[in-house]
């Protein structure tokens, strides 16, 4: 095991650099078996010393104060023990946007961003449209929709407080005027129901029971409230179908993300309410979303 760095009072303090501390930063995440320790190590680097990646580089040189390279050996053992980057840095980058993150809310993922651009391209032809966001979480969907689209009407629906929390801190952060944060179960038929929506949007818990003990460990460090879909992974689809999609006007839409051996099952589901469903492959080639015209 790499050593952390170890002071007494006795001792002078020889400063570190960026450079050094990221290095061995790194080494003690590659030690850990820790995938992606170089980027890792950068962003931890970037948050102890108040620049962005992007320009950590102009400071390779410069030397890191005490309590700086202190907070940085700590970053770097929590992520040791597991603890996702993003909850550490208390944010993530998601469509060109930084929200706010951490413990009790899920992580925004690229994927998700697809999710995103398929639907801004259904909304491309509609003015002033309605779009419900279910699960939403941290509001990534929600509130990147009303940012694009400063025209629409977004509701976006998160039951569990943490995650709510994180909701209302990022569409102030984010400044956006057009998203209504509804403290809501999507289970209770009484949420929203005199909205009628031009789209439907969620990325809800799809996980199966069973599985959630061989998730990775910082995945299993996100709230379980977050991934656990049911014995089958289908609760929330199974509501989406029965209940929400019947709000749905002619040419409505309703868009899902869910895991790669859902979509399937999924697009039989949602068929029974449509006209028509279709499955999108991820940027890995994966299949991860499913939309349904009404």
């Amino acid at each position: 095991m790499i050593p952390f760095p170890l002071k007494t009072r006795k001792q002078t303090r020889i400063a570190m650099t960026v450079s050094e501390i990221i290095k061995l930063g790194s080494q003690k995440l590659k030690a850990a078996k820790k995938d992606d320790a170089d980027f890792d190590s950068q962003c931890l680097a970037a948050f102890v010393t108040g620049c962005n990646i992007s320009s950590l580089r102009l400071k390779y040189a410069d030397s890191v104060t005490d309590r700086e390279e202190t907070k940085f050996f700590r970053f770097i053992e929590r992520r040791i023990n597991g603890e996702p980057l993003q909850y550490i840095i208390k944010e993530w980058d998601f469509m060109g946007r930084t929200f706010d993150v951490g413990e009790g809310v899920l992580i925004p993922r690229p994927e998700t961003e697809q999710l995103v651009e398929y639907a801004l391209d259904f909304l491309k032809d509609k003015s002033e449209p309605t779009v419900i966001d279910l699960c939403s979480g941290s509001g990534c969907i929600a509130v990147s929709i009303a940012a694009e689209r400063p025209d629409a009407k977004v509701y976006a629906v998160e039951k569990f407080p943490g995650a709510f929390g994180y909701l209302l801190s990022n569409i102030e952060k984010i400044g956006v005027k057009n998203v209504n944060a509804v403290n809501g179960d999507i289970f209770d038929p009484a949420v929203l129901s005199d909205i009628e929506p031009d789209l439907i949007l969620s990325n809800p818990p799809y996980i199966r029971t069973s599985d959630l003990s061989g998730l990775q460990e910082e995945v299993k460090k996100e709230p379980v409230t977050a991934l656990d879909g049911g014995s089958d992974g289908y609760d929330f689809y199974r509501v989406l179908a029965s209940h929400w999609m019947k709000k749905l006007p002619k040419g409505g839409m309703i868009a899902v993300e869910c895991g790669e051996d859902q979509t399937e099952y999924i697009s039989e589901l949602f068929k029974e309410n449509a006209d028509s469903a279709e499955s999108l492959n991820d940027l890995s080639g994966l299949p991860r979303i499913v939309g349904a015209i009404i």
